[in-house]
C-alpha cells in the first residue's frame, strides 16, 4: 500500500465516472493500455450501483447509496445514526506490502464538535491527530492502530453550519 501511483488514480477517475453514468444492468469491458488489461465491471447490487475495476497490480471497487455497516467490518466506532452514503475497497496485488484499503463515507445532521468529542472518547490506539480550517472548511483527522492495521478518521463541516461528513478509512496488509 506504499504506493498510490497515477495508475490508481485513473482506476479510481475511471470507475467514478462509470459509476456515475449509472447503468442498471451489469456490462463488462476490458481495455488493453500499454501498461496491461483494465476490466471495469458495472452491475446492481442489493439496490445499489457498484463499479469494479480490476488490474494485474489490484482491483478497485466503489458501492453508492444508503448502506449497512457493522463497527466490526468498519474497524471503528460508527457515529449513532450516521448514514452510510458511499464505500469503496481498492487491492493491491504488486508486493508483500499489498493490502486493501476500505473506505466508507458516512454523513449526519449532528454538530461538527458533538462528532469530533464521540471519536475523540471512542476511538482506540489513537496515534495522531490533526484539526484544520480552511475556508469555510473545518476537519478533525485521527489516526488509530498499528502497522499493518491502521484506520483514519476524518470529520469534515462547514463552519457556517450543515451536514457533518465522517470518513472512514481502514488500511490492512495482507
Amino acid at each position: 500500500m506504499k504506493r498510490a501511483g497515477a495508475f490508481c488514480m485513473v482506476c479510481i477517475l475511471a470507475a467514478a465516472t462509470i459509476f456515475m453514468a449509472g447503468c442498471g444492468r451489469e456490462e463488462s469491458r476490458t481495455i488493453t493500455t500499454p501498461e496491461g488489461k483494465v476490466t471495469v465491471t458495472t452491475k446492481q447490487e442489493g439496490g445499489k450501483e457498484v463499479v469494479k475495476v480490476e488490474t494485474k497490480q489490484g482491483s478497485v471497487t466503489i458501492k453508492a447509496g444508503a448502506q449497512a455497516v457493522s463497527e466490526a467490518e468498519l474497524g471503528a466506532p460508527i457515529y449513532p445514526g450516521a448514514e452510510v452514503v458511499s464505500s469503496g475497497q481498492f487491492g493491491e496485488k504488486r508486493d508483500a506490502a499489498a493490502g486493501i484499503a476500505s473506505v466508507y463515507a458516512m454523513t449526519t445532521n449532528d454538530n461538527y464538535d458533538k462528532v469530533v468529542s464521540f471519536y475523540k472518547k471512542n476511538l482506540k490506539n489513537i496515534q495522531q491527530t490533526m484539526d484544520q480550517t480552511i475556508g469555510d472548511q473545518k476537519m478533525t483527522m485521527f489516526m488509530s492502530g498499528k502497522k499493518g492495521d491502521m484506520r483514519n478518521v476524518q470529520i469534515i463541516a462547514k463552519t457556517s453550519g450543515g451536514p457533518t461528513n465522517i470518513h472512514v478509512t481502514k488500511i490492512m496488509e495482507k
